[in-house]
């Protein structure tokens, strides 16, 4: 009898008033074209701007992004849940709200200031809330209601690279330790170093460290490019299925630990495989250098999806019962005015100048607004002297690879330096181009390039002026096979920082990402940031043989070498 209450409490439409509801759609329609299909927004990895949207697809289809793709259907899902109220939709009548307004505005800024800074997420943010705002302005507080989830659900389809970075890395160590305490508890030697797993050794049987099996857990296979997909099939399952607040959050929620649990489930498969079939067949082998993955292995990597999903639907049981009895999509409760018929012709007029209005001002923004940044002088001069003490550096080129990420206007200067009875150094400085801020992140380009790593640990390196640089330095692994049936363990240290035109100093990729955008808001200029690599190789062993004090030696004297150089290509800031 509620329900049936609530929904004669809706007032049709008349057909008199069908006109304005067309008008207010398609005011609504025009301006979102306008705004974010036709307008070149941003050049994301491209030499022109293109729309935010046009820039969406684009990204998206890029091979190197194919595990974001799953963002291309979501407007089509939250079209589906909208196209489910449309029994609804079509009693609820046209009752504009001014409130729409000041979103637009809101929205119309985070716009003109991605623009302005050159980056597509503060595009996304617009769209999002622009949408709310054509909603509330053009249909109403009861609109926006029913169109609530939708909405919510539609920040899926916005790709959050840089979560890869954030979190990826933060996963997998936890995933790894909680993978070889489980292995421990059910009788199977292991060890782990960073986010790698081996067996023991068995001397006794005259197995070596890692012999049996060896698993290294990759940002792929961390959880977190899973994750997002993952909590964007929990929030829909939590709608479609689930009635209370506390129980749908609880659910969304889940997908984060599900996630872990999938991942930890995949390696103790991948172990348990490695065991009887051998580490081949389970996991894959190295061909130049990279790793080649089994067909079992790729299989296993579904696993992550298959314990997530069974896991939410054994939550939502506990939670609520059967619930798969009843999902549906469940309507929030409207409160309709007795009687109203909706805005009339003028109404809907002013409110489609306001849309207009606000969508001119944002544009309008942006027309004003120089394409680029004022590019500051580099914080680096290109330079790297030929020798360093006892030491002699060669001049290397930058790889074929490195062209074909940066962009031609990107300066990179490399020297691999020797000397008799000294560790080996290879320092590379890269300058960002004119374009776009070309600079990577260490931990996402190390392990990609084989590398695992094992500690993270900032220092800091004092140059000759009395400049104090604040840096990380990266401790690191790869097992080499140098003979058949013998692997040794490289082990080797990057000391890395990111430097402002300012003579401001970072080790931290995403921080110097944060002052890049502060400053070209307020300020209007790009500090075109500078990279610094100092690479050293400390020593080669047998797996499962440490050396830390050799360690901590060497950290010093990478220290040592990065000072003398860095004095020499660190610019000092004007006072």
């Amino acid at each position: 009898m509620v329900a049936a209450e609530g929904v004669s409490s809706i007032s049709r439409v008349s057909d008199g008033l069908k006109w304005e509801r067309w008008l207010a759609l398609g005011a609504g329609v025009l301006a979102f074209v306008v705004w974010f299909v036709w307008w070149p927004y941003q050049h994301w990895t491209f030499e022109e701007r293109v729309s935010v949207l046009s820039g969406w697809v684009k990204i998206l289809m890029l091979g190197s992004n194919s595990e974001w793709q799953f963002c291309l259907v979501v407007p089509l899902i939250a079209g589906f849940l909208v196209y489910r109220q449309r029994a609804t939709l079509g009693r609820v009548p046209v009752n504009g709200s001014w409130l729409g307004v000041p979103v637009l505005l809101a929205s119309g800024v985070l716009f003109w200031l991605g623009y302005k800074v050159d980056t597509g997420y503060l595009g996304y943010a617009a769209l999002q809330l622009s949408v709310a705002g054509i909603i509330l302005l053009m249909g109403g507080k009861e609109w926006m209601r029913l169109l609530f989830v939708p909405w919510v659900f539609l920040v899926f389809a916005w790709p959050l690279f840089p979560l890869d970075t954030l979190l990826a890395a933060k996963l997998k160590i936890p995933t790894a330790w909680i993978a070889e305490k489980l292995l421990t508890v059910v009788g199977i030697g292991a060890v782990r170093e960073g986010s790698a797993i081996q067996s023991l050794a068995d001397f006794g049987a005259g197995i070596k460290q890692g012999e049996r099996f060896t698993l290294d857990i990759a940002d792929s296979c961390s959880g977190m490019r899973s994750l997002y997909a993952l909590i964007m099939v929990a929030v829909l399952y939590s709608f479609m299925a689930l009635n209370r607040t506390v129980p749908r959050i609880l659910l969304s929620l889940s997908a984060i630990p599900l996630a872990v649990a999938g991942n930890v489930v995949r390696l103790l498969l991948l172990t348990v495989a490695s065991l009887v079939m051998g580490q081949e067949w389970a996991v894959g082998k190295q061909v130049d250098g990279q790793q080649v993955d089994s067909f079992f292995h790729l299989l296993a990597g579904f696993m992550v999806f298959g314990v997530a999903l069974a896991g939410m639907f054994g939550l939502a049981t506990w939670l609520e019962g059967r619930h798969w009895k009843r999902v549906r999509l469940v309507e929030p409760k409207l409160e309709v005015k007795s009687g109203g018929v909706g805005d009339g012709m003028t109404k809907v007029l002013v409110n489609a100048g306001l849309l207009f209005a606000s969508v001119g001002a944002a544009l309008g923004l942006c027309a004003m607004t120089p394409e680029q940044p004022v590019l500051r002088e580099a914080g680096f001069a290109p330079q790297l002297p030929e020798w360093v003490g006892g030491y002699h550096g060669e001049m290397k080129e930058m790889s074929y690879q490195e062209r074909m990420n940066f962009d031609p206007t990107v300066t990179l200067l490399r020297r691999a330096y020797t000397a008799p009875g000294a560790r080996p150094v290879t320092a590379t400085i890269v300058i960002s181009g004119e374009m776009k801020r070309t600079l990577h992140s260490p931990e996402v380009c190390m392990p990609n390039q084989g590398w695992t790593v094992n500690a993270l640990q900032p220092v800091e390196v004092k140059l000759d002026n009395g400049m104090v640089i604040n840096a990380n330095v990266m401790r690191l692994f790869r097992d080499v096979e140098v003979a058949e049936g013998k692997k040794v363990r490289m082990r080797v240290l990057n000391l890395t920082w990111y430097q402002g035109s300012n003579g401001y100093s970072t080790p931290g990729y995403n921080i110097s990402h944060f002052m890049n955008y502060r400053d070209a808001i307020l300020f209007g200029y790009n500090h075109r940031w500078s990279q610094a690599s100092f690479f050293m190789e400390v020593h080669a062993t047998e797996v499962g043989v440490d050396d830390p004090l050799g360690e901590i030696i060497a950290i010093e004297e990478l220290k040592d070498f990065a000072q003398t150089v860095a004095s020499q290509f660190v610019k000092v800031p004007a006072s």
